[in-house]
C-alpha cells in the first residue's frame, strides 16, 4: 500500500472537516460550451457502429461483429439468442473497446450467468476530441436504443433488459433507455453506470445524463468523482467506493490516481458477478458523509452487484481493500479496518521516527 495515495485520498479524512472556505471542488471541465449541441452520423459512418455479440461455448468464445443497421436480422437469426432469457447490453466508454480485455472479461461474465450477451463497438466515434465525443452520446444511444424497441417488438420483454455503461457508455446507455421509454412507453429492467463521465456532463440538465428515470432500476458505482467521475447523485442506489474520489493503489510507490480510479469502477462490477454479495456498502446520509468515510455508525446495508437491493435507496459508502479481489465483506463494515487509515496508522505505529 502506498504512501503517497493516502496522502492524495479524499477518503482519508476521518479527522478533517471541509472548510467552506476553501470552497468545493467543482471537479474537472464540469462546463463545456456546445457539448448539448446536435450531432448525426453519416450514412457512410454507420457499418463502423457495432454491436457485439458474445457468449461462451463448449469450445471457447463465440463472437461476432454486426453494423447496427444489421443488427436485428443477424440477432433474430442467431439460434443460441433466446429473446426470452436476460439480455444484457454493456456501452464501452471513451477510447475503448469491444476487444480489450476488460470489455471480453464483462460479457463472459454476464454469459456465465446465462445471460444474452450484447456490446457496444464505438471506438471509431469515441476517439475524437473529448467534447466532440460527448456530442456523439446522444446519437449513437439513440441508435442502440432502436435496436432495443426492435428486439421487444420480436418478444424481448423489458423486464429481462439490463443495461450497463462504464464512463462515456454510461451516458450512451441513459440515451438508449429514453429513447427506448419514448417509443415502447416502458422502461428497461436495469441500468448499471460504472463511473459515469463528469467532463462536459456535470453542468448538463437530467435529459442528457443518466437519471433514475431511465430504467425501473439505476445503480451507479462511483470511483473518480472530482476527476472523469462525477459527483452527483444519478441512480436509485449511488455507491461511493472508498469516498468516491480516489481507489486505493494496489503497485507498490505507484498511486492509483485518476485513470486507474475511473476504470476501478469496472473491475469492481466484474469481480462482483463473480462474488456475490461480497462489496458490502453502508447507507450513507449524503454525499459528504460518503465523501469522508463517516457511514460507519448507519446499520443499513446493501450490496454492490446483481444483488443490489432496490427497495433500500439512497447514497451509500462503499469500502474495498488495496488487493484484488477487492472486496471486504463484512470486514469491511468495521471502521478500524477503512483502508486508508488502517495502513496510515501501521506505518506510523511508532510513538518516536528518527530519519
Amino acid at each position: 500500500m502506498l504512501w503517497l495515495i493516502l496522502t492524495l485520498s479524499l477518503a482519508s479524512v476521518n479527522c478533517f472537516e471541509p472548510k467552506p472556505d476553501i470552497g468545493v471542488p467543482s471537479g474537472l471541465l464540469p462546463h463545456c460550451p456546445g457539448a448539448a449541441k446536435n450531432a448525426t452520423i453519416a450514412d457512410s459512418s454507420m457499418p463502423l457502429l457495432q454491436v457485439i455479440i458474445q457468449r461462451l461455448t463448449d469450445t471457447g468464445v463465440y463472437r461476432r461483429s454486426i453494423p447496427i443497421k444489421s443488427a436485428y436480422k443477424a440477432i433474430l437469426s442467431d439460434k443460441k439468442f433466446d429473446l426470452s432469457k436476460k439480455t444484457v447490453f454493456y456501452a464501452v466508454g471513451f477510447w475503448d473497446s469491444s476487444v480489450f480485455p476488460h470489455s471480453l472479461a464483462m460479457a463472459n461474465g454476464y454469459s456465465k450467468r446465462g445471460y444474452n450477451v450484447l456490446m457496444s463497438e464505438t471506438f471509431h466515434f469515441l476517439t475524437y476530441i473529448y467534447p466532440k465525443s460527448v456530442r456523439l452520446s446522444r446519437v449513437i444511444g439513440q441508435q442502440f436504443g432502436k435496436l432495443f424497441v426492435k428486439l421487444t417488438q420480436a418478444g424481448l420483454r423489458p423486464e429481462n433488459l439490463e443495461l450497463v455503461g462504464t464512463s462515456l457508455g454510461a451516458h450512451i446507455v441513459s440515451h438508449a433507455a429514453k429513447y427506448y421509454q419514448s417509443v415502447t412507453g416502458k422502461k428497461p429492467f436495469r441500468l448499471t453506470g460504472l463511473d459515469p463521465a463528469g467532463p462536459c456532463f456535470r453542468g448538463l440538465p437530467a435529459e442528457e445524463k443518466v437519471t433514475p428515470t431511465d430504467a425501473e432500476h439505476v445503480d451507479v458505482i462511483h470511483t473518480n468523482i472530482d476527476g472523469f467521475g462525477i459527483a452527483e447523485r444519478l441512480g436509485h442506489v449511488d455507491f461511493y467506493a472508498n469516498g468516491g474520489e480516489y481507489q486505493p493503489g494496489d503497485v507498490p510507490y505507484i498511486p492509483c490516481l485518476v485513470i486507474c480510479s475511473h476504470i476501478r469502477s469496472l473491475l469492481y462490477w466484474w469481480i462482483a458477478l463473480d462474488n456475490p454479495k461480497k462489496f458490502i456498502a453502508m447507507k450513507c446520509d449524503s454525499i459528504q458523509d460518503a465523501r469522508s468515510a463517516k457511514c460507519y455508525n448507519n446499520t443499513e446495508l446493501n450490496y454492490a452487484g446483481l444483488e443490489t437491493d432496490f427497495d433500500k435507496p439512497g447514497i451509500y459508502y462503499l469500502p474495498t481493500d488495496n488487493e484484488f479481489p477487492y472486496y471486504m465483506g463484512k470486514k469491511g463494515l468495521k471502521e478500524e479496518n477503512e483502508i486508508y487509515t488502517t495502513v496510515s496508522r501501521n506505518i506510523n505505529a511508532d510513538d518516536d521516527f528518527m530519519a
